[in-house]
């Protein structure tokens, strides 16, 4: 049961060995990802996709389970009295989760590439939609400035990944040659390797333990209370043997969002409880991946 997490390992542990050894080239493969592999898994998963009301409803479930756990973290952040720079990255780190860099590479490891299209529509659709619109407010909002929302609406509808899916959308009344279909599907291959090893060269052990309180309540309320609430909640009302219910699980279930961090650490926020629960959040997530999939198999 652990080998498909085993590679995951093994390419967080390349990408940090090739730092120490060499230097840090997170960047630009994060740029490659962001420019490359994800337009092209967009685009290879969207094209071939039938868009219905299903779609919606999916769209409008996962935006739901999202929106629950900025509430919850809200609360549990009230609770344990942190003030407002605090409780923002807080509120940041504990919700949104890393749907698309390792979301997908955990659905391709367990369910089969053919799945990603369930992550990429929590992604695009629920994870990215809501950090570059409420999740922007919260960090403007816990840094003390002001919202500015027409470069929050620029950046949502700019951002490749984005524009991709508008652009497939309107490719879907045209007939596409083979050779696109298949030079999309083999660059989109490229995300997994390459996003875990650029989170591997992002990892940082020093001063991992710092604020360690609010780094761990965050990655326990994002990674076991709010996934097992999701979990029990399929189990009563519909049933976790659909192979999509055990990826929604799964996309619920993510470590802290790579981005968010970046997001969190420009607009101002307390730079280690970010980067800490991306770092922890990663390798937490090999053993509760591990843990979430054996007991939905």
């Amino acid at each position: 049961m652990l080998d498909p997490v085993l590679p995951i390992a093994m390419y967080l542990l390349l990408g940090y060995l090739f730092k120490v050894i060499y230097h840090d080239n997170s960047k630009q493969l994060i740029e490659f990802i962001i420019y490359f592999s994800l337009p092209a898994i967009v685009f290879s998963k969207i094209y071939p996709l039938h868009l219905d009301e299903r779609i919606l409803g999916l769209i409008i479930m996962f935006m739901c389970f999202i929106l629950f756990n900025l509430a919850l973290a809200y609360f549990i952040g009230k609770l344990m009295k942190l003030e407002r720079l605090l409780l923002a990255t807080f509120m940041i780190m504990a919700t949104f989760g890393n749907t698309s860099f390792i979301g997908f590479s955990y659905i391709d490891a367990f369910y089969g590439q053919d799945y990603i299209v369930y992550g990429l529509i929590y992604d695009l659709f629920g994870s990215f939609l809501l950090l570059v619109s409420l999740g922007m407010f919260i960090i403007t909002w816990g840094s003390g400035r002001r919202n500015d929302t027409k470069s929050i609406l620029k950046s949502a509808l700019l951002f490749p990944p984005s524009l991709m899916f508008l652009i497939t959308v309107f490719l879907k009344n045209f007939e596409i040659p083979n050779f696109v279909l298949l030079t999309s599907e083999t660059l989109g291959s490229t995300l997994v390797p390459i996003a875990m090893i650029a989170i591997g060269m992002k990892l940082e052990l020093k001063h991992i333990f710092v604020k360690f309180h609010i780094v761990s309540m965050a990655m326990i309320l994002k990674m076991v209370i709010v996934p097992i609430i999701v979990l029990l909640g399929f189990q009563l009302f519909y049933g976790i043997d659909e192979t999509w219910v055990k990826v929604t699980i799964i996309e619920v279930a993510m470590p802290p969002m790579t981005m968010a961090t970046v997001l969190a650490i420009k607009g101002g926020l307390d730079e280690k409880v970010a980067i800490n629960s991306l770092v922890l959040g990663v390798l937490l997530s090999l053993v509760t991946i591990t843990m979430y999939t054996r007991y939905l198999a």
